[in-house]
């Protein structure tokens, strides 16, 4: 009998032992709540892109930048200056050998500027078109335009890239304007418009140019079938147009535009959509970009209202320009960047 009870005395305490060994390493290897770890922090790098600090100087009169605020120009003893926003890189665009820089303007889509060149050593006064690539720093020939004088200037350009067209406004003397037309093949087709012209703007997907005959101080267009009349607009002012062919024409009351009216040249002006601002505004203080939205910029307030969604953008210093994507200012000398709200 007490052989018995002591070999199960034994078997116990081996069974025990076993189920004591396995419950810790059970323990010790998978259920273990409070095991400590090493730890590496990991940093990870923003994707944001930095921008340069970018000075811009004092005797500067006009500063531009490319569609999306990549590049910002200006133009300093006939050399265009062109900068990139991200890096502060600086590229010099010269004119040709004895020319003069009459005019240049960025496309609304891509890093490309349209250069207007006098040529020099005649009294003929030609005006050479070129491109330059900022992307790619490639400066190339366009056309060459010998119908002007020695006393033309290029006061403005318009540009579509969809149908690849472009339209000169130049200005022989006090009196006179001309438009010239250069198409997708570079030929050069001067316009038939025997009037004083103001602003110009060009539809994105016609062949077609809304001016200001400021001589009878009204609205019209190159295409005889499209009639822009209104019955209750005195001073009619175009202020731009968006990427659906819709032209934006201000009502200009005691210096400022009180009434906003878009549409369709294709329609008559009673279907075209009216918009009152909140308050009267500057003609040089409004961008129509593509999409159509309106931007009004406030000087005293500092800030950039979007008239149709009623989104208000705050920004530093001093407004430069604003363009498709961005509002560009100076603060204190320094280049600021702002984005829409």
């Amino acid at each position: 009998m007490g052989k018995i009870l002591k070999h199960i005395t034994i078997w116990i305490i081996i069974s025990l032992a076993i189920q004591f060994t396995t419950l810790y390493y059970i323990n010790k290897n998978y259920l273990q709540a409070e095991a400590a770890f090493q730890t590496k922090k990991i940093e990870v790098k923003s994707t944001k892109k930095q921008e340069a600090s970018i000075d811009i100087p004092v005797d500067v009169q006009k500063v531009m930048a490319s569609y999306d605020g990549n590049f910002i120009s200006y133009c300093q003893n006939n050399i265009i200056k062109v900068i990139n926003t991200s890096n502060g890189q600086e590229k010099s665009v010269k004119a040709s050998e004895g020319n003069k820089i009459s005019m240049y303007k960025w496309l609304p889509d891509r890093h490309r500027i349209i250069i207007a060149e006098k040529t020099a050593g005649d009294n003929s006064g030609s005006i050479e078109l070129k491109y330059y690539d900022a992307s790619k720093d490639v400066k190339d020939n366009i056309e060459r335009i010998s119908w002007s004088n020695s006393e033309s200037e290029v006061e403005d350009i318009q540009v579509s890239p969809i149908t690849n067209l472009m339209f000169l406004k130049v200005k022989r003397d006090s009196s006179r304007t001309d438009v010239y037309e250069v198409n997708a093949m570079n030929e050069v087709t001067k316009i038939n418009i025997s009037t004083k012209l103001g602003n110009i703007k060009i539809l994105p997907h016609e062949d077609e140019l809304i001016y200001e005959n400021t001589y009878s101080n009204n609205i019209q267009t190159t295409n005889k079938n499209h009639s822009i009349v209104f019955k209750d607009i005195q001073n009619p002012v175009i202020l731009g147009c968006d990427n659906n062919d819709n032209i934006y024409i201000g009502n200009l009351s005691n210096g400022k535009i009180d009434k906003i009216y878009y549409g369709s040249p294709q329609n008559s002006t009673d279907q075209w959509q009216l918009l009152n601002p909140t308050e009267a505004f500057n003609t040089k203080d409004v961008y129509i970009s593509e999409n159509g939205e309106i931007y009004v910029d406030s000087p005293l307030k500092k800030q950039v209202q979007a008239l149709k969604s009623n989104k208000i953008t705050a920004y530093a210093g001093n407004l430069l320009e604003m363009n498709e994507k961005v509002i560009i200012s100076n603060d204190n000398g320094k280049l600021v960047k702002t984005i829409y709200k």
